[in-house]
């Protein structure tokens, strides 16, 4: 960017006969003596203001002792201007309380400047317009003398985030295969192995035996052998309980087998002889009394015998055991998993193209998945959310409609999302939707419910968009992490950060990059290379100051 410290107006008042009494005659006619600059002579949107500091110098013997000058920053654009502060200064033998500059040495005054960013200023220059005045007499109101450029803006790279790249789908369930379980006890009488005519014929046996008959002849089903796990209750001798759980587990098999004579599934038997860890849970879960002595004594104790025999000297507490929970333990369970096929992504796709709303939930969602398109995306969550009322539906929704540009819409979905469940994607998605509209204050609103892997990043986005560059790129990478460099000045690092990345917007961040580092060529090339993927960026490179080199050139008028 050239340096722009440049004269834009100086009133030919040194001459005018108007000016012969006036006290500060001398100092119009030496004004070229005068620095004015300004840091940064680029002007970058920071947060939502446009901040830079003036510094101006004036020479020895300039500044007359009854002058009094008056300069006011202003941001000057295509339709409109923005007035900011003035500064005051005055001559040695002016009294009153403004910045005092000595005649004889001369001196320099700096202030900050800031302005509300206005979309409106995107191509503005700042002007220091300078006013004289008398301490006294006829010539004592301002009258303008100068008006003087001292920058150039205004680049709005903070902009460039991609809030919409950061947000977060929610996952679906789906699986091509599922696993159901089914389970059945067998139960025992003490210290028996014998399988008894009514444990055959209860419920939960009938429903097992029910699921396999009814799983065994189907195509998308594939049946795992009926597992027999034999147990026994710790109390007695632990190798007469090894040998009890053994017999139990292969006399539960063979009953099952008997049953389903002509079913054609495996079996296979195993016994895990005493049952401590049953134990302990079922203890845990009752109201026996002293119940957290027995639970240290399993604790202190890893010996069975030593247990059993501690367990039974309460024996208030073992009658206890022994009604409600030994004879819970005396048992064979029956085991078999079935994995379910369900239809391939090719399958769902098919459905899903056909007739969307015949599909369950998680095949909705997972359909969805299948396409890159977010109008298509939209549609099929859209339809989701209306037949499940799910809150992964809207929030996926939500995205989907960021990606098309509907931010309102895409904030309404992440609220109905909010509402109906809570998680950190919902959270995430609340506060870049905000982002997204550029209302920050409603962003913080979630930022304290941020939480999981996304959270970091999401809050570093935030600074960025509050103009709080310093320390935000380490949560950050890729495209959003080389805008956080460029607003550091990190070039290079910017660079880096965008390799491997084949989008508009980094070639247009290339662009930039490359007109800061006075590479007009090269800034040229990736400009070109941006409005082949995206042609609505012409428009916003005329109005990029960034470019302000290239404007006119025939580089710039050959895109």
């Amino acid at each position: 960017m050239k340096k722009l410290v440049v004269l834009t107006a100086l009133l030919a008042i040194a001459g005018s006969s108007a000016f012969a009494g006036k006290c500060y005659k001398k100092m119009v006619k030496k004004s070229e003596q005068v620095e004015y600059s300004a840091n940064p002579e680029l002007l970058t949107l920071k947060g939502s203001s446009v901040n830079a500091d003036v510094r101006v110098s004036f020479p020895g013997k300039y500044f007359k002792k009854k002058a009094v000058l008056k300069v006011t920053p202003v941001l000057v654009f295509a339709d409109g201007e923005i007035a900011g502060t003035p500064k005051y200064l005055q001559g040695e033998k002016v009294y009153d309380n403004y910045t005092i500059i000595s005649y004889r040495n001369g001196g320099t005054y700096t202030q900050s400047v800031s302005f509300p960013y206005t979309d409106r200023a995107r191509l503005s220059t700042l002007e220091l317009r300078v006013e004289a005045k008398c301490a006294k007499g006829k010539y004592a109101s301002f009258a303008p003398i100068a008006a003087v450029a001292v920058a150039q803006g205004i680049s709005t790279v903070q902009n460039d985030l991609d809030f919409v790249d950061a947000m977060e789908l929610m996952k679906d369930n789906y699986k091509s295969v599922t696993t159901q379980t089914q389970k059945a006890d067998i139960m025992y009488v003490i210290n028996q192995w014998n399988v008894r005519k009514g444990e055959l014929s209860s419920e939960q046996m009938k429903a097992f035996e029910d699921f396999i008959k009814e799983n065994i002849g189907k195509d998308n089903v594939t049946l795992s052998n009926v597992y027999a796990k034999g147990y026994a209750s710790p109390d007695g001798p632990e190798k007469f309980n090894d040998q009890l759980s053994k017999k139990r587990s292969e006399s539960g098999k063979d009953a099952v087998k008997k049953n389903l004579k002509g079913v054609d599934v495996g079996y296979d038997a195993s016994y895990y002889g005493e049952d401590w860890e049953g134990f302990k849970e079922l203890v845990e879960a009752s109201d026996i009394k002293d119940k957290e002595l027995i639970l240290n004594v399993l604790q202190m104790y890893s010996s069975s015998a030593e247990r059993d025999q501690e367990i039974r000297n309460m024996s208030s507490v073992f009658e206890a055991l022994a009604k409600d929970v030994l004879p819970k333990l005396r048992r064979t369970q029956m085991v078999i998993d079935a994995d379910v096929k369900g239809m391939t992504d090719e399958e769902i796709a098919a459905v899903a193209k056909k007739n969307f709303n015949t599909l369950d939930l998680e095949e909705m969602l997972h359909a969805a998945t299948l396409t890159d398109d977010w109008q298509t995306r939209a549609t099929m969550y859209a339809a989701a959310a209306k037949k499940y009322n799910d809150a992964r539906a809207y929030n996926n929704l939500g995205v989907s409609l960021s990606h098309l540009g509907q931010s309102d819409k895409a904030r309404e979905a992440f609220a109905q999302a909010a509402k109906l469940g809570a998680a950190p994607e919902i959270n995430n998605n609340l506060v870049l939707a905000a982002l997204v509209e550029g209302d920050v204050a409603e962003a913080n609103k979630y930022v304290n419910s941020l939480s999981g892997s996304s959270a970091a990043r999401t809050r570093a986005l935030v600074a960025v968009a509050e103009g709080n560059y310093t320390g935000a790129a380490g949560s950050l990478s890729g495209y959003n992490l080389a805008v956080a460099e460029v607003l550091n000045g990190n070039l290079a690092q910017a660079k880096n950060a965008l390799k491997g990345i084949d989008s508009a917007d980094a070639d247009y961040l290339r662009a930039v990059i490359a007109s800061k580092e006075g590479k007009s060529s090269e800034a040229a090339a990736s400009l070109k290379a941006a409005f082949a993927k995206d042609k609505s960026l012409v428009e916003k490179a005329k109005n990029d100051v960034n470019f302000a080199d290239l404007f006119g050139s025939d580089e710039f008028l050959a895109l």
